[in-house]
């Protein structure tokens, strides 16, 4: 396979500030592995990353590889979406995981090992994956437009997020998402939603989650949506009811093994689309981030992406 003009957009505060100390082994054991060209650019605030992605693709580069977390991925992602469509529909995405989360891969079978995932970038095989698209209320009360790998939820999900990005990440994705639940967990109340799947019937619900998901992970490695597929053209939606603290506590472990599920106060559904709204200030996290408030509409862009797999295929 002939190279592909290649750029490696590096956040260097991802895994709470240790990609960017440890930036030179990072790169040497990048150059020992990739076989193509490749430039590199730091990001330097949040969003950056969107804006770097948009201008390296109007300048013709071919694959964009974001080296980072699950929210760098995500402000990639961005860059190549404007007005509901990749505007940049050839271009490649790549990724090299070593964010504190990297909860996108695991649903792919991935792990965080940088010489894998460089050798990845080196083969032929690409996949078309789902993104999803959702319309919100962002943090300074307009309206804002977003696109997604992963998963978005808000509830409970977008409380726990707002605190932990508040906090330092040293403990890593699972044990910092842990202690963001045991922290805000216990004085959490749940809301009251309104929400419809594919413009269907609006159920009014006291929930304390609900989770759209493209992807089957979220914080730091909790199986949220164990059916989700990103390339079925549909979310999983996962609405989590009126649980108290000590039974989200109790049911942890299921809520990890993607066995929650089964439980009597959740139930699931698969659709192309969904819409939120509430009379209570309910946060939204996407891919790990805070980005705003219900009301909110969220859809499917089926296929919209080509993502680098390598010549080895994957689940999810």
């Amino acid at each position: 396979m002939s190279s592909l003009r290649t750029v490696i957009i590096v956040n260097p505060s991802s895994a709470n500030g240790a990609t960017g100390r440890r930036w030179p082994s990072i790169r040497e054991t990048i150059d020992a592995t990739l076989r193509q060209p490749f430039d590199v650019v730091f990001t330097e605030a949040p969003l950056h990353a969107t804006t770097l992605t948009r201008r390296y693709l109007q300048e013709g580069f071919e694959m964009i590889v974001a080296l980072g977390g699950d929210g760098l991925i995500n402000e990639v992602v961005n860059g190549f979406f404007e007005g509901g469509q990749n505007v940049f529909p050839q271009a490649i995405l790549g990724i090299l995981s070593v964010g504190s989360g990297g909860d996108f891969i695991k649903t792919l079978g991935w792990d965080r090992d940088l010489s894998r995932g460089a050798q990845r970038l080196n083969g032929a095989k690409t996949r078309p994956v789902d993104v999803g698209k959702a319309s919100y209320q962002d943090l300074q009360g307009t309206r804002g437009t977003r696109y997604f790998l992963n998963i978005v939820d808000f509830g409970s999900g977008g409380a726990v997020v707002e605190k932990v990005n508040r906090t330092s990440k040293v403990l890593g994705g699972s044990l910092s998402f842990l202690w963001g639940i045991l922290s805000t967990l216990p004085t959490y109340r749940n809301k009251e939603i309104r929400f419809s799947v594919d413009d269907g019937e609006e159920k009014p619900a006291i929930l304390n989650n609900l989770i759209l998901a493209n992807g089957k992970y979220y914080g730091g490695g909790i199986k949220a949506a164990p059916d989700a597929a990103i390339d079925d053209g549909l979310f999983q939606v996962v609405a989590v009811g009126n649980v108290t603290f000590l039974e989200v506590l109790w049911n942890l472990p299921r809520f990890r093994k993607g066995t929650h599920i089964t439980h009597p106060k959740v139930e699931s559904y698969v659709g192309r689309s969904l819409r939120a709204t509430s009379e209570e200030q309910v946060f939204i996290d996407m891919d790990g981030e805070l980005v705003g408030t219900l009301p909110a509409a969220f859809e499917i862009l089926p296929k919209a992406i080509m993502l680098k797999v390598g010549d080895d295929d994957c689940p999810g």
